[in-house]
């Protein structure tokens, strides 16, 4: 995390300025969110939208387009006119899907063109109030004390957090199973209610109940303390040292956008992350910004496909279906 902050903070150095004079946007920006409103990451991209406008003189629309993953709204961006008024709130899916390979009706890398490193959702280990263990060590100390199987619960098969959660189980030797749910709520309410003793998941929404006292966290996945769950330990505090992860959002647009324009983009984005009033509200939902530039993006999106690809293969992970 501290080197993302230091590349993104050489990227904002070197970023040019445009004047006013700029031709483009020539019309309202479309925004494709592939995720459906109401949500944490929904509530982000509105937040970043609200300041592209003003810094683009031309209204940024939320458009979104959840379904298949994903997918559905990665794939409109892919296939729209490579002329830069149609950007994506780019997933981590985008790289995830590439460690699997799967097939998608787009190639995630020379159809979408990375304009910047958005923001970082940080991941979460928690366990439930019952669970015989109340901190990382006690959890590895415990899983040793005869043949234990211990199930840890996740957004759904293929996510981020279940792919983090077999790299620590790769990482540790924790005898972990995997149970997959559809989404973090269904995954939460287990969790709390005593079914599965622990949690794979994103800071938010899981730091609110772990913060009411509802479940206990147990390690955050960052260099530094969460200002959201101060009283819990880093990854590196809990012993889990080198095991930071989040799930990563960028802006991209379309593969094959000239460059000047690609450059104009990333130059508002940054400019837009650098307002101290949308940085406040980004990290009260439990995003980091990041920013920096286009080639620092696609570097960070490589890294990611390649790390989560080593996961996969190690541990025999299926593509999920």
């Amino acid at each position: 995390m501290k080197r993302r902050h230091f590349l993104g903070a050489a990227g904002l150095a070197v970023i040019p300025r445009f004047g006013q004079a700029q031709a483009f946007p020539e019309r309202p920006v479309r925004f494709v969110v592939p995720y459906a409103p109401g949500g944490s990451t929904d509530t982000s991209s509105r937040i970043i939208a609200e300041r592209l406008s003003v810094l683009f003189g031309q209204q940024v629309i939320v458009d979104n387009k959840p379904g298949g993953g994903t997918i559905i709204g990665t794939e409109i961006v892919a296939k729209a006119r490579p002329d830069g008024h149609t950007i994506l709130l780019t997933p981590g899916a985008l790289a995830v899907n590439a460690a699997f390979g799967i097939t998608l009706p787009y190639d995630s890398f020379k159809d979408l063109a990375p304009v910047a490193r958005f923001v970082d959702l940080p991941l979460l280990l928690a366990a439930n109030n019952e669970a015989p263990f109340k901190s990382v060590a006690e959890l590895l100390a415990w899983s040793k004390g005869g043949d234990r199987t211990i199930a840890y619960a996740s957004a759904g098969i293929g996510s981020i957090p279940h792919l983090w959660g077999e790299y620590l189980k790769a990482r540790t030797g924790l005898p972990l199973e995997h149970v997959g749910y559809k989404g973090s709520a269904e995954a939460l309410r287990d969790v709390m209610a005593g079914h599965v003793p622990l949690f794979s998941d994103v800071l938010m929404p899981t730091a609110a109940p772990v913060k009411a006292g509802k479940l206990r966290g147990l390690a955050v996945a960052m260099a530094e303390r969460s200002a959201l769950l101060p009283d819990v330990p880093t990854v590196g505090e809990a012993g889990l040292a080198g095991m930071e992860g989040a799930v990563p959002f960028g802006i991209s647009t379309t593969g094959g956008t000239p460059a000047a324009l690609v450059e104009r983009l990333n130059a508002v984005v940054n400019e837009a992350l650098g307002d101290e009033g949308g940085r406040r509200k980004l990290q009260e939902l439990g995003f980091i910004p990041i920013g920096g530039t286009a080639a620092f993006y696609a570097m960070s999106l490589a890294e990611e496909t390649e790390k989560w690809r080593k996961v996969i293969k190690e541990s025999k992970i299926p593509a999920p279906s």
